[in-house]
């Protein structure tokens, strides 16, 4: 794996889009503040939301590799 594909990545906007890692660093995160319960309810309720978007972005990342290495393996078994 290159230095780039370990960091964010940058769109032609200049919109950084984490990676599937930094996602799951973030995303263990939140569970991590969620599960002490000693945040205010509005910031829970936003580290919720968070959580379930970043979820959902490596949900459909891993789908998306899964359907990648299908893809791969059907190729080389002619």
């Amino acid at each position: 794996m290159t230095d780039q594909s370990k960091s964010s990545k940058t769109t032609s906007k200049n919109v950084q889009i984490p990676t599937f890692e930094e996602q799951m660093q973030r995303l263990e995160e939140i569970v991590e503040i969620l599960d002490d319960g000693e945040a205010a309810l509005d910031e829970m309720l936003s580290l919720y939301e968070e959580g379930m978007q970043r979820s959902q972005f490596c949900r459909e990342y891993l789908e998306k590799a899964e359907q990648k290495v299908t893809l791969i393996q059907a190729q080389n078994n002619f």
